[in-house]
């Protein structure tokens, strides 16, 4: 092994992974110059490989700004890795394969669980699908293909995941690949519907990956994560009408091109009578999971479903108080602006910044922030258009 690198293993950071799946990520520096490349996760054995997404770590360069910095990251299903087994990180240097031991335990018990769950989940999720172009809820399957008979569409499913994504439902969502791995676990709220809805149903609408396997929750998402159960895009779900006792939809509807057409099927596809959970954005930066393009105050997200929706309850998420708004766009305009600039942002008082934004027009601290922040704090857009 080389010892022209030094390396870090940001995840996983426990003895033995129980979760469905796992993050396998970290970073690797070396000599300035060197272009590191050609990264991967092997056994010993031979038996498996997978090769890992590079990714950029701004922040290791930052520290170490002599040396080649790369960062590595990939979310691996358990069912796919193989126990019992030592696992290496492998990679290129200057013509030169150089490799260091990474910790990859696998509970056996956590993957025949996973296994069963997943197999129970995907013949139960069989009996309320439908095609999502035409409606039709006649779907033959053939060989890992699903084919509507009434349209003719076709579609894919695995032993762990129905696929909805065809060309045209891609063009239709504006699908994007992205590094970004959106995550949001259950809150006491959620918890205790799927609890209340244990003998039922529920979509998450929206899931993400998630660290815990419900068998009563149908993790629909346009990404297929190691807990995804269905792949589609919302303004399409590929579910027979009224099939779920809730829906959830959780800091979504800002991603999507047709929040009020995702809404829509949002209340066909829940039962008369049934629950629908949803959170949104009103005062949060641009992020995307790959884009975002909508945020809405209160008003606007009972607007989203007023028609057919008795309100029970509509109020500040408990996580997403103003502080969450003030912290978060603070230090994203930090990090837009040059070092000795952003020091001296920090060193002033509130009270310096409570004046009319105009009086502060020519200050460094706006005349040089980066046209990325300036994008993702924009507190107005605007657009002008010729019709074609």
């Amino acid at each position: 092994m080389s010892q022209r690198f030094n390396y870090c293993i940001d995840s996983p950071q426990t003895d033995l992974i129980v979760t469905p799946s796992v993050v396998v990520s970290g970073w690797i520096i070396c000599d300035g110059g060197q272009a590191i490349a050609d990264l991967n996760l092997r056994t010993t054995s031979g038996n498996y490989s997978r090769q890992l997404n590079s990714v950029s770590r701004p922040d290791v360069e930052a520290i170490y700004p002599d040396q080649s910095a790369m960062g590595f990251q990939q979310i691996l299903s358990i069912l796919e890795l193989p126990t019992q087994e030592s696992y290496f990180i492998s990679f290129s240097m200057a013509g030169e394969t150089c490799q260091f031991p990474i910790n990859l335990a696998i509970s056996e018990e956590a993957i025949a669980t996973l296994r069963k769950a997943k197999a129970q989940k995907i013949n139960k999720i069989k009996q309320v699908l439908q095609c999502p172009i035409c409606g039709s809820a006649v779907l033959t399957a053939v060989e890992r293909r699903l084919h509507c008979d009434n349209c003719q569409s076709e579609f894919s499913f695995n032993d762990s995941c129905y696929n909805f994504l065809n060309s045209d439902l891609i063009e239709k969502g504006k699908i994007k690949t992205t590094e970004n791995v959106s995550a949001f676990g259950y809150d006491p709220v959620a918890t205790e519907y799927i609890s209340q809805f244990a003998d039922g149903l529920i979509l998450d609408n929206g899931c993400g990956l998630k660290n815990k396997y419900y068998e009563n929750v149908v993790n629909f998402e346009i990404v297929e994560y190691p807990t995804t159960d269905v792949v589609g895009i919302g303004e399409n779900l590929p579910f027979k009408s009224e099939s779920f006792d809730a829906v959830f939809s959780f800091l979504v509807l800002e991603h999507v091109r047709n929040p009020f057409d995702c809404a829509r099927e949002i209340l066909r596809v829940v039962k008369p009578g049934g629950t629908i959970y949803a959170i949104a954005p009103f005062l949060q930066p641009f992020h995307g999971y790959p884009d975002h393009y909508y945020n809405m105050t209160s008003n606007g997200l009972k607007n989203l479903f007023a028609d057919r929706v008795e309100i029970v309850k509509c109020d500040v998420y408990p996580k997403a108080l103003p502080i969450a708004c003030l912290t978060w766009f603070l230090n994203a305009y930090l990090r837009g602006l040059p070092q000795p600039v952003a020091e001296k942002f920090k060193n002033m008082k509130v009270g310096e910044l409570l004046g009319h934004h105009r009086e502060y027009n020519d200050s460094d601290f706006v005349t040089e922030l980066s046209p990325k922040v300036n994008d993702e704090l924009a507190c107005a857009n605007y657009l002008i258009g010729r019709k074609i």
